[in-house]
């Protein structure tokens, strides 16, 4: 293709470009029919103080009325597991974590007991699958994925924590062991083509 052809095709695909963002000008349509009442844009109130968006009551940056909180359960084998909450969910921490955090990448207490080698003979609830896949990646690994040694950031320990919001959810689970097991990775594609 010579240069000329090139610039005019170039031409072309601005001018078409320019008229998809800004429209083909001209006058407004008056026979426009105006958008129902509950699809138009309702503009929030310009400016919320940080102490009305808190639910501590107190600006945003503070955190002194930041409710304290312990995390319970005692030690580890101690209690029963929980019930998810809802399918797939990551299991809560049915015990104390305060002698395993910080967890770092070089420090991950947790997978001491939760390894799949070790985990039978600890009385642990065993790693999944997901957590032995590169999911970015769609491939199985050996060991655990190094995206996945923050254990906190999914799971959640037991705390006194008093409830801010009631809630009032409801899992609904399909199958009989969806409250107690993983099939994140048999599930992961679903609804996609």
């Amino acid at each position: 293709m010579n240069a000329s052809v090139r610039i005019l095709c170039t031409v072309i695909g601005l001018s078409l470009a320019a008229a998809m963002v800004g429209g083909c000008g001209g006058e407004p349509d008056e026979t426009a029919t105006p958008q129902p009442a509950d699809q138009q844009t309702v503009t929030a109130p310009a400016e919320y103080t940080a102490q009305q968006l808190s639910y501590r009551h107190e600006p945003l940056e503070a955190d002194s009325a930041t409710p304290g909180a312990t995390t319970s359960g005692g030690d580890p084998g101690d209690n029963a597991t929980l019930a998810r909450s809802f399918e797939n969910a990551p299991p809560l921490i049915p015990h104390a974590i305060d002698d395993f955090v910080p967890i770092t990448a070089g420090e991950n207490s947790c997978f001491e007991c939760h390894n799949r080698d070790d985990a039978a003979d600890m009385g642990a609830t065993p790693v999944p699958d997901s957590h032995l896949y590169d999911i970015r990646r769609g491939r199985q690994l050996g060991d655990l994925n190094p995206a996945n040694y923050n254990c906190t950031q999914c799971h959640v320990a037991l705390t006194d924590a008093s409830i801010l919001v009631d809630n009032e959810f409801a899992p609904d689970f399909r199958s009989d062991t969806s409250d107690s097991a993983s099939d994140l990775l048999q599930r992961l594609n679903e609804g996609v083509e």
